[in-house]
């Protein structure tokens, strides 16, 4: 895959720096809620398990680098995608991965927070951002937490049903005039299907559906071990002893990609705060990643808990 020249690459990223400062002035400020990256930082060998996700998205991304691998068949290449699966499972991941592996620009949109800064009017934003996609080049566009589209988080039933209505309606009708000479690729994400407008997946629209479920002991290893190389990189030495996994893996039933990163961090921390005392901070063994599993759990508790009023 070619990438631009510098010289190339700086222009763009200046356009879209100014025209981005431009909406800003419009809408408001869109840090926090709109990132571009024009080269995604992370490949589909980043990401654990996933196997039939990873192999659809890679034939979507030689989609958009060859459209013409779609016309030899008769067919013009797919507008959407909707990832679907619980919070945590690597969908962001695998959707940075998909504009990596084509050379596009990468614009994440959280949704959540878009929506509770400008509401209903997200829908205006919405396909001004996709305006500006199309006349960059190749692009995925990520809506991250497309539920946040029910807008019930905002308001009451009724009227969060009415807004939503238009809002949608008003994006539909920016993918039905998708020109595919464009090359944009919208990608959704959701972890409740249930808040998902029905006429979003309509033909034509996110009507390519893909799981993203949790890992099986097979995918935990695989996750367990990038994410254990990952630091190692970052620090530029061994940090573990090798792990028990017949002791380990059995326990991480139920967690996600997330979980299983956050357990690792958790007990290189624990390393972090024995060297910041003076004391002798030893490579990771698997007693700390199972005591670092408990806490973690023990947390996890706490936040369900919180999150379902029992503390208030």
């Amino acid at each position: 895959m070619a990438e631009p020249p510098p010289e190339q690459e700086w222009a763009i990223q200046r356009r879209l720096d100014d025209v981005f400062a431009k909406v800003g002035e419009k809408y408001g400020d869109l840090r926090g809620r709109v990132e571009v990256h024009l080269r995604p930082n992370v490949s589909f060998d980043e990401v654990g398990g996933l196997g039939a996700a990873k192999a659809i998205l890679r034939g979507f991304a030689d989609g958009l680098m060859n459209p013409g691998l779609y016309h030899q068949w008769g067919i013009t290449p797919p507008r959407g995608v909707l990832l679907y699966g619980p919070p945590g499972t690597g969908k962001s991941m695998l959707a940075r991965s998909l504009a990596a592996a084509a050379g596009a620009i990468f614009y994440h949109l959280k949704l959540m927070n878009l929506t509770s800064k400008f509401g209903a009017n997200t829908g205006e934003l919405l396909q001004e951002i996709l305006n500006i996609a199309m006349t960059e080049g190749k692009a995925v566009l990520f809506m991250d937490g497309a539920d946040g589209l029910s807008l019930d988080h905002l308001l009451p039933p009724p009227q969060a049903r009415e807004a939503s209505a238009r809002l949608v309606a008003a994006l539909c009708e920016k993918f039905d005039a998708l020109d595919e000479s464009a090359r944009v690729l919208v990608v959704a994400s959701t972890s409740r299907t249930d808040a998902i407008d029905p006429s979003l997946v309509s033909p034509g629209r996110l009507d390519h559906l893909i799981e993203v479920a949790l890992p099986d002991t097979p995918a935990q290893r695989e996750i367990l071990a990038i994410v254990r190389r990952r630091a190692e990189h970052e620090a530029g030495r061994p940090l573990f002893e090798a792990v028990d996994e017949r002791k380990l893996l059995p326990l991480l039933g139920g967690l996600s990609g997330a979980d299983i990163t956050e357990i690792v961090r958790r007990a290189l921390e624990a390393k972090v705060r024995l060297a910041a005392a003076g004391k002798e901070a030893t490579p990771v063994v698997t007693d700390d990643l199972l005591l670092a599993l408990e806490n973690h759990k023990r947390v996890r508790a706490v936040v369900e808990k919180i999150r379902y009023g029992q503390y208030l």
